[in-house]
């Protein structure tokens, strides 16, 4: 069983309640005439059917991931034999958790994938991951609180919080992402900083495990174990967003070393006994971000509330996205084919992808002025410039350095993301960040995030020529 976490509700989280409205949907079944909620005809949808042709994963040899063989899945208008969802229903009001048939088939998917080790835990779908970072923070955090962060994260979940009067505190990162070490350091001793003083110590942690945002890093099993420590130890909730898990690029293969097969990492839920880690996936990085629709796993205390919030917000993910996925993922490819599209379809491009980008960088860039890390998940490379090479290093700040190759990137038609957007320190009121072309900050961001995910192949060759060119002339200054 999971633990009582109503302590750790903020002000908006406790005051959930179910909508009045919602209320009557357990009544509307059965022999029940309702005349009672406001729901719309079917007969006025002007969508008589919504039809796409879907990979086919049928495991015979034509429809292997990587063929052109396709099925044609339909969600027909009204109820029919056979299928399992129809618009009239997927595009009417919900319940605020997502239709049944997508739901359950999350909640499956995660028990195989992750095992969770307690009972009282459910699945509830969102809008993408976004959705469901700021339905988790305006449920557990209060104007004036402040969540720990990795040191360099997404930016959107820092512009997410700011407007809302959470601050943040960045914890040290080493090359699996957030250290154990630091975090325990920095709460073990909260409050010795003078500007800790007056904070409350955070009880709530964001961290990207897999493929990390920006830096590719990827926490290994031993990490994952002594960040749960930590959290059992100081009482925390994780915020565990995933959006790289399945785009881990050596799942199947053999270890170099052992001869094993690699499996998935696992999940900092599927460590959890408490009910403490609040799982966000999404199939924006699995199938298409435009589809908007993603899945939370969270102990049932936290599910009750999150769907109060969408009862009264979103409703639910789109009618049409969540009846199209159904369709594909329940009635066409299964638990097993979904897996396999994973594994066979997914990782293997991304893998394919990285591996290409990072011998055009070796091959085209000077490696003594940029260098990588080799991720093993997700969709980056995170850069580190050498400015201590610079002619003019001393001389002048490396935020101008920076700021001066990302100038030069521009003018030779490459755009990379400035290393800064994504540093935790505080940013200069006296700064227009939106003003790319001269925004210069944060001394420490000597990098920038390279995506090896959407160009092609020859659209990455020829901008990773650009960039070292672009570096070259940059550092001949």
């Amino acid at each position: 069983m999971a633990k009582d976490f109503s302590s750790f509700l903020g002000l908006e989280g406790a005051s959930r309640k179910k909508s009045c409205l919602k209320a009557l949907l357990p009544f509307m079944k059965g022999e029940m005439i309702s005349l009672g909620g406001g729901l719309p005809h079917p007969s006025t949808f002007p969508f008589y059917s919504l039809s796409a042709d879907i990979k086919s994963m049928d495991s015979s040899a034509k429809g292997k991931a990587g063929s052109s063989v396709s099925d044609l899945v339909t969600v027909p208008h009204g109820p029919q034999p056979g299928k399992i969802e129809s618009l009239s229903a997927t595009l009417q009001y919900g319940a605020g958790n997502g239709i049944k048939s997508l739901r359950e088939f999350c909640k499956e998917h995660v028990r195989r994938m992750h095992c969770p080790q307690y009972q009282d835990w459910d699945v509830i779908l969102t809008a993408g991951n976004t959705d469901a970072f700021s339905k988790v923070i305006s449920m557990l955090c209060n104007r004036g609180d402040k969540i720990l962060v990795e040191e360099w994260t997404y930016p959107a979940a820092l512009e997410l919080i700011e407007p809302l009067g959470i601050g943040h505190v960045p914890v040290s990162m080493d090359g699996e992402g957030m250290s154990a070490v630091a975090l325990k350091d920095l709460l073990d001793n909260w409050g010795s900083n003078p500007e800790q003083a007056n904070d409350a110590k955070p009880r709530v942690v964001y961290l990207i495990p897999t493929g990390q945002n920006p830096t590719g890093a990827t926490m290994s099993i031993q990490r994952r174990r002594d960040i749960m420590q930590v959290a059992q130890e100081h009482d925390l909730i994780l915020i565990e967003d995933d959006p790289y898990y399945y785009l881990q690029f050596f799942v199947g293969e053999k270890d170099k070393v052992t001869g094993e097969t690699i499996g998935w990492m696992p999940s900092l839920f599927s460590m959890d006994t408490d009910g403490r880690v609040i799982r966000l996936d999404t199939f924006s990085k699995t199938l298409a971000p435009g589809c908007r629709v993603g899945y939370m796993s969270l102990n049932v205390q936290f599910t009750t509330i999150v769907q109060y919030h969408n009862e009264v917000t979103i409703q639910q993910p789109s009618g049409f996205s969540q009846g199209l996925l159904a369709e594909m993922l329940v009635s066409h490819w299964g638990q097993e084919g979904y897996a396999r599209y994973l594994t066979e379809n997914v990782r293997t491009e991304y893998l394919k992808r990285t591996q290409f980008m990072q011998g055009c960088f070796k091959k085209y860039v000077n490696l003594s002025l940029a260098d990588f890390i080799e991720p093993s998940a997700g969709m980056f490379l995170w850069i580190k410039i050498a400015v201590d090479k610079h002619p003019r290093y001393g001389a002048v700040a490396d935020s101008v350095l920076m700021l001066e190759l990302f100038r030069k990137c521009v003018e030779k038609n490459v755009l990379m993301v400035p290393g800064w957007q994504f540093s935790c320190k505080p940013k200069p009121s006296n700064i227009d960040f939106a003003d790319l072309m001269n925004a210069a900050y944060d001394e420490q961001a000597n990098y920038v995030r390279a995506t090896f995910a959407h160009a092609t192949f020859e659209q990455m060759e020829h901008g990773i020529i650009r960039f070292g060119e672009a570096l070259n002339e940059a550092f001949a200054k």
